[in-house]
């Protein structure tokens, strides 16, 4: 991006892309990773992050051992696998609000999440659970409902801008949109829940403090299970260079798919 995309925008959200262009810079010649490089990343950690859920945790509660393999060797392959996986949720939010802020039309984004959400469901019950299990919910609904928020605190902000209003209401708007999503992603018992909200609202809405908004978008997840082990996530999210790369067409939806 440079300065000539903004002339139509508000003086206000000017300043601030300059702001973070400007600290973008010092970091640019670290920035080498491309959203679609992130893209493939998620999804490699993600499916290392299953098979040790959905494979060798089985083996492990049903106490079935591979040929020649200890039950600590099978622990120890269970552990680094998930460990791997961890790196692949922060990466989704992340590329949630980079669609939020880059997508020409919100709705469709919306609506694909939401699509998704509903297909992967009875896949990833029987994966992970072994049968139909409405206490608990995919990750889809947890993006979907990170986009929606992202959506509901940008129209309420230009909501009241238009009415001229003092900055109090739109944060106290805010707020409650935030909490109706998190309860929502609580109730649901999405993956991740209020977190994935969390992590959302402080990639999008802190960016002009990058990188103290990846810092502390960390801190926020680190202190939920065992997400700490998520850091290398963290790492190449700052390392992302603003940049879309190579385009991938139709297969955005195999990635939606293997998701």
């Amino acid at each position: 991006r440079d300065l000539h995309s903004f002339p139509t925008r508000r003086s206000s959200d000017l300043e601030i892309d300059i702001t973070e262009l400007r600290l973008m810079d010092k970091f640019a010649d670290f920035r080498k990773i491309s959203g679609n490089t992130l893209k493939m990343i998620a999804l490699v950690t993600m499916l290392i992050d299953h098979i040790g859920a959905a494979v060798i945790a089985p083996l492990v509660e049903d106490d079935i051992l591979p040929v020649g393999m200890s039950f600590d060797t099978l622990i120890t392959i269970y552990k680094a696998l998930r460990f791997i996986g961890r790196t692949s949720f922060p990466i989704f939010i992340f590329l949630i609000t980079e669609g939020f802020i880059h997508t020409s039309n919100r709705l469709k984004y919306a609506a694909s999440l939401l699509i998704f959400a509903l297909i992967s469901e009875l896949p990833y019950d029987y994966a992970f659970y072994g049968k139909i299990d409405l206490e608990n919910s995919n990750v889809f609904i947890t993006l979907f409902l990170a986009l929606i928020t992202l959506c509901g605190v940008d129209a309420v902000s230009n909501y009241f801008h238009k009415k001229n209003l003092n900055t109090t209401y739109t944060m106290f708007a805010s707020i409650i949109i935030i909490l109706i999503t998190s309860a929502a992603a609580s109730l649901l018992q999405s993956d991740y829940k209020c977190y994935g909200i969390f992590l959302a609202v402080i990639f999008c809405f802190f960016r002009p403090i990058f990188p103290l908004n990846i810092l502390a978008a960390y801190i926020v997840i680190a202190s939920y299970s065992t997400e700490w082990q998520s850091f290398p996530a963290f790492i190449l999210i700052f390392l992302y260079n603003q940049k879309q790369g190579k385009k991938l067409g139709k297969y955005k939806y195999l990635l939606y798919a293997l998701s």
